[in-house]
């Protein structure tokens, strides 16, 4: 048996015709029925129209036959061959090969062309995600801003109201904190170097208005340099302790540390409650709590751990974030 036996057996004109028409609806499906009908929910047309294509890819041996002839030449036996016996086989109206090859082109080309459409608005559905995220933690960001510049504002008021010599390097250092707030921390993560400096600030200005009776531990523990952490994140804890834990009459110590781990930070505030001071300051000190709590599941979701403590003679705030 020569080589040409196989050419001439299978690769016939109505081969090339079958391949054709495989490949075409191929791409038909892929780029013109999936996108059109079948994600528009199209869903009766579309399944008609496969199920016509798929009859017609059926037929199309008939289809050929009636038009041109045999699908394959008419090669003659051997002369010394078997004669062919008995009655002739019934064809199927269908051809079972094409109707298969139909079904496994038409189950991959939408299976691949829905499964990329997915995909896209899977990451589609997270930008969203990132955006609406990104938009909550920037009011959160504007909501801390005027807070802090209130509160420190009226502390100011206060200095200027004794007529303390303080109030010069008040304002000075003020404009160095408000610097940092306007422009540094406007982005999503800052050096802790500059958090850590910015909290320092705050706590010395805070120390211009205080009495004896308080005592400040302020500690900071490791190497900052290299790592980042989320702006203003631990101010309002801070502002907290100073606005709740500060009496001009009684003992008022408030210790800090900050404890600074290979890709750690621990943060710790502690300070005592007094009942005075409780009463004649507004309890508006909890929207920066809160709004720091939504913050770090926005930011860190999972990758954090909060403990406050709120006792009938003390408060205190564990977190530990990674940096």
């Amino acid at each position: 048996m020569d080589a040409t036996f196989f050419t001439d057996r299978y690769f016939t004109p109505f081969f090339f015709v079958n391949i054709g028409f495989i490949i075409v609806f191929y791409y038909c499906n892929t780029y013109l029925f999936v996108p059109r009908l079948f994600r528009r929910r199209n869903f009766g047309v579309y399944a008609i129209l496969i199920l016509a294509l798929m009859i017609f890819y059926g037929l199309m041996p008939r289809i050929y036959h009636a038009l041109f002839g045999s699908l394959t030449p008419n090669i003659a036996p051997p002369a010394n061959g078997p004669r062919p016996a008995g009655p002739p086989r019934v064809r199927p109206i269908l051809s079972a090969g094409n109707t298969v090859v139909f079904l496994l082109v038409f189950v991959f080309s939408t299976g691949i062309k829905v499964f990329n459409q997915w995909l896209r608005s899977e990451q589609r559905a997270k930008e969203i995600a990132n955006e609406k995220l990104q938009a909550e933690l920037s009011f959160l960001k504007a909501q801390i801003n005027p807070h802090f510049l209130f509160n420190t504002l009226n502390n100011i008021y206060a200095l200027a109201s004794a007529q303390s010599e303080q109030t010069a390097a008040a304002v000075m250092k003020l404009s160095s904190i408000m610097r940092y707030v306007l422009t540094e921390a406007r982005a999503d993560l800052v050096p802790l170097e500059k958090e850590i400096q910015f909290t320092s600030h705050y706590i010395e200005l805070q120390k211009m208005r205080l009495t004896d009776k308080t005592i400040i531990e302020f500690n900071v523990h490791g190497d900052p340099m290299g790592r980042q952490i989320a702006p203003l994140l631990l101010l309002p804890f801070v502002e907290n302790a100073f606005k709740y834990g500060i009496s001009t009459r009684e003992r008022s110590p408030i210790s800090i540390l900050l404890d600074i781990k290979k890709d750690s930070l621990y943060f710790s505030i502690c300070n005592q409650k007094h009942i005075s001071t409780m009463l004649r300051v507004s309890d508006n000190t909890g929207i920066g709590i809160s709004n720091t709590k939504r913050r770090l599941d926005l930011f860190y979701e999972d990758r954090y751990a909060l403990n406050i403590e709120d006792k009938t003679s003390d408060f205190s705030v564990k977190l530990k974030i990674p940096v």
